[in-house]
């Protein structure tokens, strides 16, 4: 059995509007050892983000109302020279475009649903990027 690594310390705001996702996947992370700050709206996601910047964004791209896309340019186009935050994009569509689309947007990652295999080793990897050798990942 593979063992996952530890988010200990991390800080992850988690955005998906599916309440069974944003458990699901929050408690995994959590588990992890990840600190999770779950919303179902992009406008929490950015109220969450003025209180202070997590260490990682994770979040679904199909959410009504303003959704992953907007988020990821908010984030991209606030950003100052300080850094770049690491955001991981979620969604239940799982082709190339989607994908393309999402990391030319501002999007780090993509991880297509279901996510629970892959979600703590991805976040790990983006927020550890020296652990990626010798690593195994979906």
């Amino acid at each position: 059995m593979v063992r996952s690594p530890s988010l200990q310390g991390i800080t992850v705001l988690l955005v998906d509007d599916d309440p069974d996702d944003l458990a699901l996947v929050g408690t995994l992370l959590s588990t992890a050892g990840a600190d999770v700050t779950a919303v179902s709206k992009v406008e929490d996601a950015l109220r969450a983000l003025q209180s202070g910047p997590p260490r990682v964004v994770v979040s679904d791209l199909m959410i009504p109302g303003h959704d992953g896309f907007t988020l990821i340019r908010r984030i991209r186009r606030t950003e100052d020279g300080g850094g770049h935050l690491p955001a991981l994009a979620i969604s239940g569509y799982d082709n190339a475009d989607q994908r393309r689309y999402a990391l030319e947007e501002g999007f780090d990652e993509y991880l297509p649903k279901p996510v629970h295999e892959h979600i703590v080793t991805t976040v790990a990897r983006m927020v550890f990027p020296r652990r990626r050798k010798g690593e195994i990942h979906g």
